[in-house]
């Protein structure tokens, strides 16, 4: 910036009688720089309060919550039932015969999810007992897609918000209970010989008698215990048991000597994801696939992926 002009403006002298003194010549040019000099530094330290006050504001202001961070990216590893869960996880089948390949509801809502945050997964269906385990203890898997709640496993895992349910229906022999059976609550069933699979929760039948089921290590293996009168009555989903049928393994919906009806007194029973409490990235996945299931909800995706494997 060009400096002004140094102007000298000489006053008038008065003559010696006046005794006044004589100012000396205005400089502009001193003025004006004195004025830049002071407009200076009065920027500068505005400048510099600002700044600091907003450095301040930074500091003091809370961390964002941990969903809004960068997502860990390396692959995580989801197991699930090696019996095969359909319409929820399952192997896609060829010409009727079971691939490699994992399909599914549940396998498509968690591939929508991670895959939106670019993370890579895993499916492996081991025993169900094994995939508890090891989600439990941390180690190889940090995760399953479908578990419904108990006490102990709230104590064990952490859970999702649920992202669907099933209905309990009853499946009897009718060759034994040719009229149906006589239901009036879940309760009844007590007088039954109820099976089950091992392993299975069953959180739903809250006035059943568990101790006493009796149980398979497969719902093939449950159906011909019933067949074979070691067992009257088991209490199953409907849509799982729908889900069988339509992939080829076990047609109970199908099958002409098995009764089915609705279980009185039973609500739908909730399913959620469930993930390890000894893994740390098991809270992180937590958070982060509870606000993507919400958004899915709100969009009606979930909803629509679900009509996709469950007719009703």
């Amino acid at each position: 910036m060009r400096s002004l002009p140094r102007l000298l403006f000489t006053m008038p002298q008065p003559c010696c009688k006046c005794k006044k003194t004589i100012k000396p010549p205005l400089d502009i040019g001193s003025i004006a720089g004195e004025r830049r000099i002071k407009w200076n530094m009065h920027t500068s330290e505005t400048i510099m309060r600002r700044a600091l006050s907003a450095l301040l504001l930074c500091l003091l202001l809370p961390h964002g919550p941990a969903s809004a961070e960068e997502p860990d990216r390396s692959p995580v590893r989801i197991c699930d039932d090696g019996d095969e869960w359909p319409p929820y996880t399952y192997y896609r089948r060829t010409n009727g015969e079971p691939t490699a390949e994992i399909t599914g509801f549940s396998v498509e809502v968690i591939g929508a999810i991670l895959g939106k945050h670019g993370i890579p997964f895993t499916i492996a269906l081991p025993p169900w007992k094994r995939c508890l385990a090891s989600i439990e203890a941390g180690e190889n898997y940090v995760m399953a897609l479908s578990a419904s709640k108990n006490p102990d496993r709230e104590r064990r895992f952490l859970f999702s918000m649920p992202y669907y349910q099933t209905h309990y229906y009853v499946f009897y022999a009718k060759d034994r209970f040719p009229q149906g059976l006589k239901l009036g609550s879940q309760a009844d069933l007590n007088r039954y010989r109820l099976g089950g699979i091992k392993g299975y929760a069953y959180s739903n039948l809250g006035t059943v008698d568990k101790d006493r089921m009796v149980r398979a290590a497969s719902y093939p293996e449950l159906v011909k215990m019933m067949k074979a009168g070691r067992l009257d009555v088991f209490a199953e989903d409907y849509e799982v048991m729908a889900g069988l049928a339509s992939i080829g393994t076990l047609d109970i919906i199908g099958d002409p000597s098995i009764g089915r009806a609705p279980l009185p007194g039973a609500n739908a029973n909730p399913f959620h994801m469930i993930f390890s409490r000894k893994n740390p990235r098991g809270e992180a996945l937590r958070q982060l696939i509870d606000s993507e299931l919400e958004a899915m909800r709100r969009s009606g995706q979930l909803a629509k992926l679900l009509a996709k494997y469950v007719k009703r």
